[in-house]
This record gives C-alpha cells, structure tokens and sequence, in this order.
C-alpha cells in the first residue's frame, strides 16, 4: 500500500516504523517541493494565456501588450481554491489586459494603464479581487 499524502502539497507521508531506511529518500523528494515555496514564481507574456496555479500559493503574471488586447484566461476556481493570480500590465502600450473569469460576479476584469494590475483570490467557487489600482 502506497504512502498516503498531504492534502495541498502532495508530500508523501512516511510510514512510521513501516519505512525504515525510506525516511531519506522521502525527505529529499518532499524537499525539492517544499523548496518550490521559497519564492513566488512568475511569468512574462505578451499574448494570450491560460493561467495556471502552481505548488506556490501565489503566481505573477507580467504583461506585454503593445497594441493588442491580451486577453487572460483564469483556471476553474475549483481547481484552485486558495490561490491566488496577481496579473499585471507592465508596458505603456494601447493595448489592454482583459482577464476572463467569474471575478465578482463579472464575467471579466479589464487592466488599460502601464503598471495597473489585479490580485485575485480563487475561493473555490469564484475569484475575489483582493487587491488591484
């Protein structure tokens, strides 16, 4: 019978006294993932993305318009509760950002200034805007 897991993170749990002599290599593939959580990880785009959550709790995406409208593309909030998608335009291009989702209770979210950005929180059922300028 497989070693159970953790909820969040996936870390295999050790037996206890069932996997003598296993305790290392467990400890050091749960380390490479818990290492993940040192820093937030973040993207640069400058077309249109699907965001994705990660083993970090927080994801950044950095983005480049120039003309164009990107448009953004939030996960299922089920898929991802407790995460949350900071999503910045960072260019003083035309273009805007449109982040696409149920994000209180619209459809969308637009961001159309140079550094303006949103903080979003999945809580399981929606996105909650926690933060934006």
């Amino acid at each position: 019978m497989p070693d159970p897991t953790t909820p969040n993170l996936g870390l295999t749990l050790p037996t206890v006294g069932g996997d003598i002599g296993l305790w290392g290599p467990l400890w050091n593939s749960n380390g490479n993932i818990l290492d993940t959580l040192g820093v937030i990880p973040f993207v640069n785009v400058n077309a249109n993305f699907n965001a994705a959550a990660g083993a970090s709790p927080e994801i950044i995406i950095r983005v480049t318009t120039g003309a164009a409208t990107i448009i953004g593309t939030l996960p299922a909030p089920s898929s991802c509760a407790g995460k949350i998608f900071t999503i910045k335009k960072i260019d003083a291009g035309q273009g805007q950002v449109t982040i696409v989702g149920n994000i209180d209770g619209n459809s969308s979210f637009v961001r159309t200034m140079q550094w303006a950005y949103v903080r979003l929180f999945s809580n399981g059922t929606s996105f909650d805007v926690i933060g934006n300028n």
